[in-house]
């Protein structure tokens, strides 16, 4: 029973631990397959700008058809974020 215990839990912090991984690779693609729609991804991956900057652009490129749903716009924010750094 404790070794059953040990493997459940074991299992719980592992996921713990990949989900802002996950989080993290699923906005990267949001990015790449939303922004390389109207323009090359080297545009935004090369972009120097500050989280208030990429959270303007994140909603002029949402108004102009970027599909990022309201629920996955901070983890795409975050990513954003990380670039250039």
């Amino acid at each position: 029973m404790k070794r059953l215990f040990a493997v459940l839990l074991s299992c719980i912090f592992l996921l713990a631990l990949s989900l802002p991984v996950f989080a993290q690779s699923r906005a990267k693609a949001l990015v790449e397959a939303q922004c390389s729609k109207c323009h090359g991804i080297k545009k935004v991956t090369t972009a120097s700008k500050t989280p208030a900057e990429w959270s303007v652009t994140l909603d002029r490129m949402i108004k102009k058809g970027a599909k990022i749903e309201a629920a996955d716009k901070d983890a795409v924010l975050q990513y954003l974020n990380t670039l250039n750094k």
